[in-house]
């Protein structure tokens, strides 16, 4: 009888062999990291609001994941994408099944010359379905503006479909959440379409460490 071994995998970070592990590979789907570059992550899952928006962020916006971003939307390593929710694709998946993703946006020239919009591919592995409505666009004077369009304005962004997320359970999502500007400028033109539910999830979030 013919046996076909499994082709082999290699860390989309160190491009090392990856060690079958039935274990991850059972719940990843496809691991994408060997096990000495993912004990350097430092999943947190911090819990936050953004006022009485529940948000959560998968880690602490250290070092590691700094480094990584900027390989990923700074250097345009395409490949970079799923380490990010590599291991937690099945509980995200389950904690946000029903959901719609919603990003929150960025230059659509920046996007053109990466070639990709970096937080669309972050959470393309969650397989929810992706309303690009929010678009962020150069600032303009609201004098110029209609009512409607000073309304469906926040910060420099723009919504482009309010009946988009009428009743609908939307995630908003981000790279890293730092300020909470660009957040609170999204909620804000969301909730003007009446979503059914609001939740953000983010990959990073700094946090403010008291002196002991």
């Amino acid at each position: 009888m013919l046996v076909l071994s499994s082709p082999i995998k290699h860390c989309k970070i160190c491009f090392q062999e990856i060690k079958d592990n039935s274990f991850h590979n059972l719940i990843d789907g496809e691991n994408v990291l060997c096990e000495e570059c993912f004990s350097k992550f430092n999943p947190r899952f911090i819990h936050f609001h953004v006022r009485d928006i529940k948000g959560m962020a998968i880690y602490e916006y250290d070092q590691t994941i700094k480094e990584l971003l900027f390989k990923f939307k700074g250097c345009y390593d395409i490949e970079l994408k799923d380490v990010f929710l590599a291991r937690y694709l099945w509980f995200l998946r389950i904690k946000y099944r029903g959901y719609y993703i919603v990003p929150v946006p960025s230059f659509e020239l920046d996007d053109k010359k990466r070639g990709f919009n970096h937080v669309v591919e972050i959470y393309s592995g969650l397989n929810l379905p992706v309303l690009n409505i929010l678009k962020k666009v150069e600032n303009h004077k609201q004098a110029k503006q209609t009512r409607k369009q000073r309304i469906s304005s926040q910060k420099n962004f723009t919504i482009t479909d309010l009946d988009a997320v009428n009743n609908k359970k939307i995630l908003i999502v981000d790279d890293v959440y730092t300020t909470g500007s660009s957040m609170n400028a999204a909620i804000n033109l969301v909730m003007t379409g009446k979503p059914k539910k609001i939740e953000v999830l983010v990959i990073a979030k700094n946090v403010l460490h008291k002196n002991k």
